[in-house]
């Protein structure tokens, strides 16, 4: 089977974001490109995570080429190719419904407020909301590659979140940090006024984290 392993890991990964919570029933989707064939491994569309076998990964290319699999991949399929398109340094993504995440990109603004150490270490100040798009469109796609940018996170308007990363393990750690900075901006608003981090200190913030945190 092509990139067999690779296949399990996306169902590994599509698994823990469940337990985690950060999706109901089978909203969301996940990919990992793989760096030597450059093939990109999806979760197909509306199937319960619980009963994937590596076979109904799809494997697909970078223009959303089916490449292997039997099944349909997910409809958000051609975003995912969209931001490896532009993204060379992406080879993970995570699609999440996020309940605190999603409440945010349902707000009028053009961006979730950067109040938490672990936000400012994501984006470098406030997480931008793409417009809203109809699911599955290229227009979605189009939207939501161009609002990312080269940050790691863009809530997607009245959708979800998305997260993009080095690698897959990287870009759920990025969603469980971001849904967090949800929740808390969330409580922190309904206790009274909140200390907004500026966005040049978010960034330096950012910036320190990348090249001081974890071992070296």
């Amino acid at each position: 089977m092509l990139l067999e392993q690779e296949r399990k890991h996306v169902i590994e990964i599509a698994l823990t974001i469940q337990r985690e919570k950060l999706i109901p029933l089978t909203f969301g989707n996940f990919s990992l490109r793989d760096p030597e064939t450059g093939y990109i491994c999806i979760t197909p569309s509306g199937m319960p995570y619980e009963t994937l076998h590596p076979s109904d990964i799809v494997v697909v290319d970078v223009d959303n080429n089916i490449v292997d699999g039997e099944r349909k991949p997910s409809i958000e399929a051609p975003m995912h190719t969209a931001i490896y398109r532009k993204r060379p340094d992406v080879n993970g993504i995570i699609h999440t419904h996020s309940t605190f995440c999603t409440a945010w990109a349902c707000r009028d603004i053009d961006g979730m407020p950067c109040i938490t150490s672990e936000a400012a270490d994501l984006v470098g100040g406030k997480v931008k909301v793409a417009e809203f798009c109809l699911p599955g469109s290229q227009e979605l796609a189009d939207v939501t590659s161009e609002a990312i940018g080269q940050d790691r996170a863009v809530l997607m308007g009245n959708h979800g979140a998305i997260c993009v990363d080095s690698d897959i393990d990287k870009a759920l750690k990025d969603a469980i940090v971001l849904e967090e900075s949800a929740k808390v901006a969330y409580y922190a608003f309904q206790m009274g006024d909140v200390n907004i981090l500026e966005d040049q200190i978010a960034e330096f913030m950012r910036k320190d984290t990348e090249k001081n945190y974890g071992q070296q």
